[in-house]
């Protein structure tokens, strides 16, 4: 069975501050069983040594491997290159990319600085195993202060959606098993099985030691290989659907569920999407809020709490959270576009300010009962007091925190926000500063 097919495959090492370097592997037209692409070529600094070599999707980092393969003609022909060793390999799972995607393989340079190698464009199937699930998933794609609580209250008053009391958990099922799936198809794990690359008394050494463990050696029996990233795949994928059922059940049977066809859960972008293919039937709802009321809102709850919470503790400044949060939203932005034909946008906004219509119109995407009573019923469990939510408000009220970042926001952050979200902000609605 062909699930990855390489489409093209450019090479652009001739210029700059390259003497030279190229792609060998994969080459256009391959056919492979498996979503694990094989990466090979070399690189040779004009003026100096080349430290690394990134695979890169849509600016985020793949991977990053050292030149490890001796390459003496190459070499040879290059002194400047010091060491036979000019070449590399990388291997990746595709599985968490789109089903069509580009990655650029570039020189890691001194200084910080990089230079085009080349680029890979290739195709996969998508992930399917014939399981037909019980409950079929109502995945929410946002990010922290966008209103999905308001969102997840509204939703599991529905009858036909069931959740596992979602204000003192926040459970995320579907979330937990593909994740769990898609980090044990990445090859650094997935052949930590075979060939360890670290101390197996380490208690993680089977996810292949995270980030900073080293690109595992391909194996010689590539066709051990081939079904490891493959055929292995796709059962460990029909295990995870397997246990969601099998959670949701259990939980139905305690709280009196009465055999609710969908589920609801909040989730991530590489999570939706990958559950978007192994459940054609499930739903997926694109929640937004202005991202400058958003980082505003964040700002305001890591104050009140005391923490640096939704990724701002990975950030030095304010101006980097949100750049931080820009290369999100920007990631958002690409994915609506590619889903959008089989998804639903609901906007914050419209939710506080006339939540019959917008719930009218995702419940009707949805496929279930949307009649004016059933809304009404939804809308009024609203009033109802939730004591796990009193430390989650940042303002009065919904309504009042609609454009707070005028008055939030230093007028040097709300510059960054400008730069940081303005054509995702466009693509949402919403007006520039």
């Amino acid at each position: 069975m062909v699930r990855t097919r390489i489409i093209e495959v450019s090479q652009r090492a001739s210029e700059g501050a390259l003497a030279g370097g190229a792609i060998d592997r994969p080459a256009v037209g391959d056919e492979l069983a498996q979503w694990t692409l094989d990466v090979r070529g070399w690189a040779v600094g004009r003026h100096g040594p080349v430290e690394a070599v990134q695979g890169v999707h849509e600016r985020s980092v793949l991977w990053q491997v050292p030149l490890r393969l001796d390459r003496p003609r190459i070499a040879a022909a290059h002194p400047q290159a010091g060491t036979d060793r000019v070449g590399f390999y990388a291997l990746q799972s595709v599985l968490a990319l789109p089903p069509r995607h580009e990655i650029e393989v570039r020189a890691l340079l001194g200084g910080g600085g990089h230079q085009p190698i080349g680029s890979i464009v290739a195709e996969r199937v998508p992930l399917a195993t014939g399981f037909r699930p019980r409950r079929r998933p109502i995945l929410i794609t946002t990010f922290g202060r966008t209103g999905s609580m308001l969102l997840m209250r509204l939703l599991v008053s529905h009858p036909e959606v069931l959740s596992f009391k979602p204000h003192r958990f926040e459970q995320r099922i579907a979330s937990y098993w593909i994740d769990a799936l898609l980090t044990l198809a990445e090859p650094v794990s997935y052949l930590s099985g075979v060939a360890p690359q670290a101390d197996v008394d380490d208690r993680t050494w089977w996810l292949g030691n995270g980030a900073q463990a080293p690109m595992p050696w391909p194996l010689r029996d590539e066709g051990v290989q081939e079904w490891l990233g493959g055929d292995a795949v796709e059962e460990l994928a029909l295990v995870a659907q397997q246990r969601i059922d099998a959670l949701y059940e259990r939980i139905a049977a305690e709280i009196g569920g009465a055999g609710e066809p969908f589920f609801a859960e909040k989730s991530s972008l590489r999570v939706s999407a990958v559950a978007a293919e192994l459940y054609p039937d499930g739903r997926e709802i694109f929640l937004v809020r202005d991202f400058r009321d958003m980082v505003a809102s964040v700002y305001a709850f890591n104050r009140k709490r005391g923490v640096s919470g939704f990724g701002r503790g990975k950030t030095g400044s304010d101006r980097e959270y949100v750049e931080w949060v820009g290369s999100w939203a920007a990631s958002l932005a690409g994915a609506w576009e590619q889903r959008r034909e089989r998804a639903h946008l609901v906007r914050y906004e419209d939710l506080v300010r006339a939540p019959e219509e917008a719930l009218g119109a995702l419940l009707s995407y949805v496929g279930v009962d949307a009649s004016t009573t059933t809304i009404a019923r939804m809308v009024g469990r609203l009033s109802e007091e939730v004591p796990e939510l009193s430390e989650h408000q940042t303002t009065a009220s919904p309504q009042r925190s609609i454009g707070r970042w005028r008055a939030d926001l230093e007028p040097d952050l709300r510059e960054a926000c400008d730069r940081a979200f303005g054509d995702a902000l466009a693509l949402f609605g919403y007006e520039a500063t």
